[in-house]
């Protein structure tokens, strides 16, 4: 199935509804005039795709232009912000944005069996970036009581989670498996988000086995401009983009070419239903790859993140006639045991051929390295050596030019 048949024409209502929206914004006034489109022209999906795409660096420009809020801003709208470069690029949400997220997740919710009556301890931060009042706000819109709890003093938590018998903990992994080793058993429902999660091989298992009993643990993936983009159901098979709410591409970083489901790319993103801040085919800089799936907890075909999010398009090169991304490689490693994410990848080509040589901190099987790494990043590197300390070294050294 080809991705824009999977969204079906209910999202496809709802994106014309929103192109009107962007129609009368300043900052897509240029988008849709470098198409040579009004925003009723667009009619079909080969015609969305004419629409060029937008980055970090336009919604800045669009701010410094019409400071301090920039176009996207509407009145009455609650202000947060998320880091850009140097600088803070401000959010923007509505209370009927606020109102649309409850019911999304709503959904997300039924997906992942939490019921009204259920409590749940947010352990993410309230302040700044907004994410963690956004969340409590959804699950209490949703019949769910909350412990407002913040990151840190990962004892207290979890003396808080049993004594209190918390039903959900939704937070970085990495602070979740800190927080098992104070306790922690009550809980039925992990929720991860904030950093790479089943992106790292063995990352989920750890989580339940930290946690001894869970129902389920699962992955979120959304920035703090753009979410909820897909999120796991019980199933853990996988993230379902919501496509009622958003709409996702893949496209090749270099060429903008929107990519083939099952293909590795760069994220893109538009919303379908935003009063505020709305983003339109959105570049992330995000890794990731489509696919249609099915769970039984969904209702018919979804577009699914079958691997998460696995790296950023920064640093990319090209080794062997395929392209690999430095922080794809630091997700594998984190994902074995034994060894550091401390590496150093070392490119060279001798006689015109392209050779590979990986130097790790810690000690591990070679076979898993080059099998994790070909599994996940379609790359097998010609030697690897471990050593006990690597020291600070660039991570990736290209020696072939």
């Amino acid at each position: 199935m080809k991705l824009y048949e999977c969204y079906g024409q209910e999202t496809f209502d709802a994106l014309q509804a929103q192109l009107r929206r962007f129609g009368d914004n300043p900052l897509y006034d240029d988008v849709f005039a470098e198409a040579g489109l009004e925003a009723d022209d667009v009619t079909s999906w080969a015609e969305f795709r004419q629409l060029p795409f937008t980055k970090t660096e336009d919604l800045l420009d669009d701010v410094h232009e019409r400071p301090p809020e920039g176009s996207l801003y509407e009145p009455g709208s609650m202000i947060s912000f998320t880091p850009a470069g140097d600088e803070q690029l401000p959010v923007f949400e509505t209370p009927r944005d606020l109102d649309r997220y409850a019911e999304v997740h709503g959904e997300i919710f039924d997906r992942l069996g939490i019921e009204p009556g259920m409590r749940a301890m947010v352990a993410l931060s309230y302040h700044g970036f907004g994410t963690g009042y956004l969340l409590h706000r959804a699950l209490e819109d949703n019949g769910v009581e909350v412990i407002p709890a913040g990151p840190g003093e990962a004892e207290q938590k979890a003396a808080t989670i049993d004594e209190y018998d918390v039903d959900i903990l939704w937070g970085n992994p990495s602070f979740a498996l800190e927080i098992a080793e104070y306790g922690g058993e009550a809980l039925d429902v992990f929720i991860g988000g904030g950093e790479p999660f089943t992106s790292i091989p063995g990352q989920r298992q750890r989580v339940h086995d930290a946690f001894g009993d869970l129902q389920c643990a699962v992955d979120y993936f959304g920035l703090r401009q753009a979410w909820p983009v897909s999120v796991e159901c019980a199933a853990e098979s996988g993230l379902h983009v919501i496509d009622d709410y958003m709409i996702a591409e893949i496209i090749d970083p270099d060429s903008g070419e929107v990519l083939p489901m099952g293909e590795r790319g760069e994220v893109v993103l538009t919303h379908v239903d935003r009063e505020a801040g709305g983003l339109l085919r959105y570049r992330t800089g995000d890794l990731s790859m489509l696919e249609a799936g099915t769970s039984p907890h969904v209702d018919g075909s979804t577009v699914m993140m079958p691997k998460g999010v696995f790296g950023r398009t920064d640093g990319q090169l090209k080794i062997k006639g395929v392209k690999v991304y430095p922080g794809g490689i630091l997700l594998v490693l984190a994902g074995i045991d034994g060894v550091s994410t401390n590496y150093q990848l070392r490119v060279t080509r001798p006689e015109n051929t392209d050779h590979v040589s990986l130097t790790v901190e810690g000690e591990a099987d070679p076979a898993r390295v080059r099998e994790e790494l070909h599994e996940q990043l379609l790359i097998t590197p010609d030697d690897i050596e471990f050593v006990d300390e690597l020291g600070d070294v660039v991570p990736v050294v290209d020696e072939r030019y």
